[in-house]
């Protein structure tokens, strides 16, 4: 078929698994590419390189030269020098983060421009009520940053968003976001739940502990978070150590970031996909004390492997049935997740109906499924794909 032209932006190349925004943008566009649309996926890269196509999809290296000493430097940097690259014959094009504040869009023939769209995954304005006031105080330098940081962000994601035809957004949770901070509601705003990777082949739960030098027959609780303070890594930690009195063998992982050395726990740090399919398929309880998430893919990820979940109230999980395909904790304390933890290592029967009604509720997610809401949503703006 004739699809359409697209150009979305990403924060990462292809290879670079670890944010799972970009990861999610690669993946919806090669699920486009797959349903008949030509995609250029547009990245920042400190250095010029030639990147091969990705399942289809072009890939464009933006360069981050230009950057201002102001706050946001890099990313109005690129917003401009992604302009530069934007095809002017696209039929749309899809930004994602506050670069696309910095974002012009190219005039095609007869002055045309392409349709404009915002895939808001984090509403950027929130951490200064989540995240920034965690940080350590640092006096009135920091009041004066976290000043100007914030009345340049609130132009850069106004500007995107005042100028979008449609706004995406992955939970309900940040439509309620967008309504609070920029009033925008209405038909603009759409939910487009996002893809969940299908589990990988990495064998048993044996296998994986074996290559993972776990042993086979203590309890395995694992962490997933490239953000440590933002998504509770510290928490989880506690939480391990309190359940570890009862269950003296049992071993944490934490993946995504690293931690000093500790009895029981086994740090990997940044790992690729296999690894991390890996831990998903030896662990027995996956824990997100998450402050602050726009989705949860990670946890998301570990229901699909069957893993029964442990999320905080601030990951969003539209749809879900807490209790019973998944576990909430309502507040911020160790000792409620380690309660919820030492429950659920206890009793292998209500771990295994967990999992399964989790892996019941993400496998309907899928990239696949993600793009075909995708097009339901653009055609009316652009055309049914013919």
């Amino acid at each position: 078929m004739a699809g359409w032209r697209i150009d979305l932006l990403a924060t990462e190349p292809a290879e670079t698994t670890a944010s799972g925004l970009s990861r999610t943008v690669w993946e919806l566009a090669a699920a486009l590419v797959d349903r008949g649309h030509a995609v250029r996926v547009l990245f920042p890269a400190d250095a010029p390189s030639e990147r091969p196509d990705h399942r289809g999809v072009a890939a464009v290296a933006v360069p981050t030269i230009g950057q201002g000493r102001r706050p946001f430097g890099r990313d109005i940097a690129i917003g401009k020098n992604a302009s530069e690259l934007l095809d002017p014959r696209a039929d749309l094009v899809i930004g994602n983060d506050e670069k696309a504040g910095a974002l012009r869009l190219p005039r095609g023939a007869g002055g045309r421009r392409p349709v404009f769209a915002m895939f808001v995954h984090d509403v950027a304005m929130h951490t200064f009520e989540t995240l920034r006031p965690l940080e350590p105080d640092r006096g009135w330098r920091q009041k004066v940053g976290n000043f100007l940081d914030r009345r340049t962000l609130r132009r850069l994601e106004g500007t995107a968003l005042g100028r979008a035809r449609v706004v995406l957004v992955a939970s309900e949770l940040n439509r309620e976001l967008l309504r609070k901070y920029y009033t925008l509601t209405g038909d603009r705003v759409a939910l487009l739940p996002l893809g969940v990777p299908d589990p990988m082949d990495v064998g048993s739960k044996d296998d994986a502990r074996a290559a993972l030098k776990l042993p086979r027959d203590v309890p395995v609780v694992a962490f997933i978070g490239r953000n440590a303070e933002r998504q509770g890594r510290d928490t989880a930690l506690e939480a391990y150590r309190r359940i570890r009195v009862f269950f003296p063998g049992a071993r944490c992982v934490i993946v995504g970031s690293t931690v000093p050395t500790e009895a029981g726990v086994l740090s990997l740090g940044v790992v690729d996909e296999p690894t991390k399919a890996k831990v998903l398929r030896a662990a027995d309880v996956f824990v997100f004390p998450a402050r602050y998430e726009g989705y949860g893919l990670a946890p998301r990820e570990a229901m699909r492997y069957g893993v029964a979940t442990i999320v905080s109230r601030n990951v969003p999980f539209d749809g879900a049935r807490a209790g019973e395909t998944l576990r909430v904790v309502t507040d911020d304390d160790p000792g409620a997740y380690a309660s919820e933890l030492a429950e659920l290592l206890a009793d292998p029967a209500l771990r295994r109906k967990i999992g399964e009604a989790g892996r019941s509720y993400a496998d309907n997610y899928s990239y696949a499924k993600m793009a075909a809401r995708f097009e339901e949503l653009f055609a009316p703006l652009l055309g049914p794909p013919s």
